[in-house]
């Protein structure tokens, strides 16, 4: 094979990669109420533009108020479900609550809508968690992909007062950098645009903004980031520079890179543990 032709393949392997990964992100699963949980499908929290905003809240039976875990989907801003991979959805049996959030696409707004959804969701669980069984008071904030990206940034607008601890797996850290990379791949760059609202060279302000890699400060919470070795999608690069920046700005922060893992995988029963410690040791009160 030619360099040429291979680096053809190599691209559309690459695409490829991409957009299996958005449909699987379209889907909706939902596991039946647990032994010692309530389930409640489809609160409402906000309705921006009468866009309206919904959760689904997996809630312990404990005998005080639950903490929780704000959880926020991936799907390149474009695609995904509050129903699907929900992969800390198994924090109720450690007795932590877990919140699945939507927010705007970037078919209905661009960035910073997304943001402020999330935003509104950590608003509205301080307001009405208590009706749920749940203490909002010691909250944390949970994501995979560009829902890591939200999740950092979440973390990262509301301080370590409002948000006590970020777990964010194979995260999107710097969208400037992962435009660069995406233009020379010629594949993917659009959904950037697309969150952005332009071309990214004529939104870098924008673009710094949403990328948490240029929020870090000591006021940040702790961090856990799960990010796979052989990651194409958002490079394991992201996870790293972000971890090396935390540390510098003395924020608590740990950083698992997950051998012969890609984009989009579910935590396995050593890493889920990892996460669940994490949370309980920020969470408790």
């Amino acid at each position: 094979m030619t360099s040429a032709a291979g680096s053809i393949a190599s691209g559309i392997g690459r695409s490829i990669c991409l957009i299996v990964m958005l449909l699987v992100a379209g889907c909706s699963s939902y596991g039946p109420e647990r032994p010692g949980e309530k389930m409640y499908r489809d609160v409402l929290f906000a309705a921006p533009g009468g866009h309206k905003l919904h959760m689904d809240l997996y809630v312990p039976q404990t005998a005080k108020p639950a903490p929780v875990v704000l959880w926020i989907f991936g799907g390149c801003w474009r695609f995904g479900s509050k129903g699907y991979h929900v992969n800390v959805r198994d924090l109720t049996s450690a007795g932590i609550a877990v919140a699945s959030i939507q927010y705007r696409m970037t078919n209905t707004a661009v960035y910073p809508a997304q943001l402020k959804d999330c935003q509104a969701a950590a608003q509205w669980l301080r307001d009405n968690g208590a009706r749920y069984g749940i203490d909002a008071r010691r909250m944390g904030a949970s994501g995979e992909s560009s829902g890591g990206q939200l999740a950092a940034l979440l973390g990262a607008t509301e301080g370590k007062s409002r948000i006590r601890a970020v777990c964010a797996l194979y995260p999107v850290t710097d969208l400037i950098e992962l435009g660069s990379l995406y233009a020379k791949r010629s594949v993917g760059l659009n959904l950037i645009e697309k969150l952005l609202g332009g071309a990214i060279e004529q939104k870098l302000d924008l673009a710094a903004d949403a990328s948490p890699v240029f929020h870090i400060n000591s006021s940040l919470p702790p961090f856990l980031i799960i990010h796979g070795d052989r990651d194409r999608i958002i490079p394991v690069e992201h996870s790293e520079w972000f971890f090396q920046a935390l540390s510098a700005a003395r924020v608590k922060a740990q950083l698992i890179v997950v051998p012969d893992k890609g984009h989009w995988f579910r935590l396995n029963n050593e890493q889920f543990a990892e996460v669940s410690r994490f949370f309980q040791v920020h969470l408790a009160r």
